[in-house]
């Protein structure tokens, strides 16, 4: 019921209503965040660091980037483009005021 709950909210977002697929994917990934601690294992290999660059994306923004690179059946070069071009995908990332992630960037970190 919650789900039902929460994707009502969704939908009443006039920007959401226009990519239901996304908006029930956004939904998921807000009721469960366990799910960035598991993907958070594998980025890091358990090994965490307060250093290094402040610029890279946060387990949260890869798994969604990922996501939605799927979802849209897009490449590395497609989703840079589509962080620039696409309301929606800046939005399901959440880049908030954020530059968007070079291809370069998403692929090395999704691959590690």
């Amino acid at each position: 019921m919650k789900l039902l709950n929460d994707l009502k909210l969704q939908f009443e977002k006039e920007l959401w209503a226009l990519s239901p697929e996304l908006a029930v994917m956004d939904t998921i990934l807000n009721q469960h965040p366990e799910i960035y601690e598991i993907v958070k294992k594998d980025l890091t290999m358990g090994k965490e660091s307060k250093f290094g660059r402040q610029d890279m994306p946060s387990v949260e923004q890869v798994v969604r980037a990922a996501t939605y690179k799927e979802m849209k059946n897009l490449t590395y070069r497609e989703l840079e483009y589509a962080q620039y071009d696409s309301r929606m995908c800046s939005l399901f990332i959440k880049l908030d005021e954020r530059k968007s992630f070079s291809f370069k960037h998403i692929r090395n970190t999704s691959r590690r």
